[in-house]
């Protein structure tokens, strides 16, 4: 799962903001900045970015974040790796209008599009707050 868990004790040490409805707001701001950033194909991405409250032994959290399982590999991107097939002999798809199989692949990786932790450092800084990594 690709998120973010903002919680109030590690908020006040951070950005020195008080109170849960501090956190609250605060994760508003972070999963609209969010859903903005995310990349969008189909839209689902986007929409399943969501806002989870929950009461920890350090104190209430919100946790900024999707369950999609693909969103880790577009958020922290993936190297390159070898596609094979699993239940067939052969990779099938399109290149250049032609239909080709191949008995395996080389992807060439895919870039990070971090948008959890762009909408955090953007939404810190346009609240006037520093951010740090902890």
């Amino acid at each position: 799962m690709a998120r973010l868990q903002l919680s109030t004790p590690d908020l006040r040490r951070t950005f020195r903001v008080a109170g849960r409805r501090a956190v609250d707001d605060f994760a508003g701001k972070v999963q609209r900045r969010a859903r903005t950033l995310a990349p969008s194909r189909t839209g689902a991405l986007r929409q399943s970015i969501r806002v989870r409250r929950t009461l920890t032994f350090r104190g209430p959290s919100s946790v900024v974040g999707t369950d999609l399982f693909y969103a880790p590999y577009v958020h922290d991107g993936t190297p390159p790796h070898v596609i094979r097939p699993r239940r067939a002999r052969a990779l099938r798809f399109t290149a250049g209008g032609r239909v080709v199989f191949a008995a395996r692949v080389n992807h060439p990786g895919t870039k990070a599009v971090p948008f959890l932790d762009q909408a955090l450092r953007e939404v810190a800084r346009r609240e006037g707050w520093e951010y740090r990594r902890g």
